[in-house]
């Protein structure tokens, strides 16, 4: 299913794409060499809460400590309790024990969306995405820490979920806790932790004591600490109370967001930080091995990290359910088909007869350009199961552009990928989106529709054109108010109808598939 953008998504978007003064980080090019197997590679930052998922190993927290150290600070700026310094080196985050080999020289271009560039003849913008550049030889030291860009960053990692009861230090002071003049941002702070995990804060206090901090809530004229709370409490309280203290337009990095979190909370937790992110201009990165967290953020938000013959690979665009069936076991099938949404999915699989559907596995990918990725991907690492992308209808204009991308992305550079590229893919019917193309189809068979809804057909009629007003991809969804059907049960029976009375307009892609089975 397409994300449906929610209008806090469309107005962090907005102020993200448009906001200079707070620099944030837009991208993350490794130019040259490798740390910590992070191969030269480039990750896009669109969306203020960029989400990275990926195969243990593949770099997602490599990803992370390279953005804290994308910022210097002043020596009086923010720093969070439990750090000396209000910045991050490299060297916070790369150790080597003295056995390991000497890593090579790494070049790393940091993009930043800035309003204060100092400026040349040859640059004289001053408000513009451009660079930084850092970079190490091979066994020496990071480039002018200095130099770099001044904002606030704080990174929050997994230990946020130990709780109090087992960190030494905080059994070690448990007397010692005081409470100072409130901040005033506590009711918010219980307000947003309540909402999450469905409970009513009467009052919500933080202690501190040197460096350490401890939460103190009152339910039902009980007050209790962070002593007696849950891990996921304990996070969401360290994670929201870190956001507040930092200043205005701080960036926020968070290893495994996820912890301690069940399902429904996490919801309710990007929900959550959605708002936040927008009230106070920050901006998040973090890493997730939850596929919720995925579906909650818009497609763009979504960075999925993996290997491909050595070389990294930085992926936007995935849907949740193929990002996430990457990191489980393989498929058995004979043929992989790789759609863009689950529009496209039911329509191929509804299509096929059940002798074709035996033997094959339709994947839900995302974006055009993850899926020309993901299918060029098959042809670098010589994938033993053949592998196929059906476009959308509106993509065949831009088969050209898709082939390249792909290419480029994945540095190949064999002179037969183009005539393979255009051989294993094909287009949905229509130059429209399926949805359009479905609706205008089902639109001359409309007597036997109407039968399945059993509703006149004039008034099916009037109810397919209001689905067709309603928006790219949320045509199913207006459907099904009108017809008081879930949106998935309506894609469901228009599809079936498509495959029995239209099924002439998808033989080509039935005999693609024919044809790839038989080879």
């Amino acid at each position: 299913m397409k994300y449906r953008n929610s209008q806090t998504d469309i107005s962090l978007r907005k102020w993200f794409s448009n906001d200079y003064s707070h620099a944030h980080l837009r991208n993350i090019e490794i130019s040259h060499g490798s740390i910590r197997g992070l191969t030269s590679c480039s990750i896009p930052i669109d969306f203020p809460i960029m989400a990275i998922a990926g195969k243990n190993g593949s770099g997602k927290s490599t990803t992370l400590a390279l953005a804290c150290c994308a910022y210097h600070n002043s020596k009086d700026g923010f720093k969070a309790n439990n750090r000396k310094q209000s910045y991050y080196t490299f060297a916070d985050f790369f150790v080597q024990h003295k056995n390991e080999g000497l890593s090579k020289t790494i070049h790393i271009k940091y993009f930043f969306a800035h309003d204060n560039w100092r400026t040349s003849p040859e640059s004289p913008e001053k408000k513009a995405i451009k660079y930084q550049f850092r970079y190490k030889s091979q066994g020496g030291k990071w480039n002018e820490y200095a130099s770099r860009i001044k904002r606030n960053a704080v990174f929050i990692g997994i230990e946020r979920i130990v709780p109090h009861s087992e960190k030494s230090q905080s059994k070690s002071y448990c007397r010692y806790f005081t409470t100072g003049e409130p901040k005033g941002w506590e009711e918010s702070l219980g307000e947003i932790v309540g909402y999450i995990l469905n409970k009513k804060y009467e009052e919500i206090k933080i202690a501190s004591h040197s460096k350490y901090k401890l939460p103190l809530a009152k339910v039902n004229g009980v007050t209790f600490s962070g002593f007696n709370m849950g891990a996921g409490e304990n996070a969401l309280f360290e994670i929201f109370s870190t956001i507040y203290s930092s200043p205005e337009g701080s960036l926020i990095v968070i290893d495994e967001i996820e912890l301690g979190l069940h399902i429904e909370a996490q919801a309710r937790f990007i929900r959550k930080l959605k708002e936040i992110c927008l009230e106070r201009k920050t901006q998040i990165i973090c890493t997730t091995h939850s596929s919720e967290i995925f579906d909650y953020l818009p497609e763009d938000a979504r960075v999925f990290i993996e290997k491909v013959s050595n070389k990294t690979i930085a992926t936007t665009g995935y849907s949740s359910s193929y990002a996430f069936s990457k990191l489980s076991a393989e498929n058995s099938k004979e043929l992989c088909i790789l759609v863009e949404d689950d529009v496209a999915q039911k329509l191929i699989t509804l299509a096929l007869p059940n002798e074709l559907r035996s033997r094959v596995n339709t994947e839900i990918i995302g974006s055009a350009s993850a899926l020309s990725v993901q299918l060029a991907s098959s042809f670098k690492i010589s994938d033993s199961k053949t592998t196929i992308a059906l476009f959308d209808g509106d993509q065949k204009s831009k088969e050209k552009a898709n082939c390249t991308f792909a290419q480029n992305t994945l540095e190949i550079k064999d002179e037969k990928f183009k005539e393979w590229f255009s051989a294993n893919i094909s287009y949905l019917p229509g130059d429209n989106w399926p949805e359009a193309w479905i609706l205008e189809s089902s639109k001359q068979s409309i007597d036997n529709l109407s039968e399945t809804f059993k509703i006149d057909a004039e008034a099916l009629l009037d109810i397919i054109e209001y689905g067709l007003q309603a928006g790219k991809h949320n045509e199913f969804f207006e459907i099904g108010k009108h017809l008081n059907l879930p949106r998935d049960e309506v894609l469901y029976l228009f599809c079936l109808n498509i495959a029995q009375y239209h099924i002439a307009n998808l033989e080509d892609i039935i005999n693609l598939i024919r044809n790839q089975l038989e080879q």
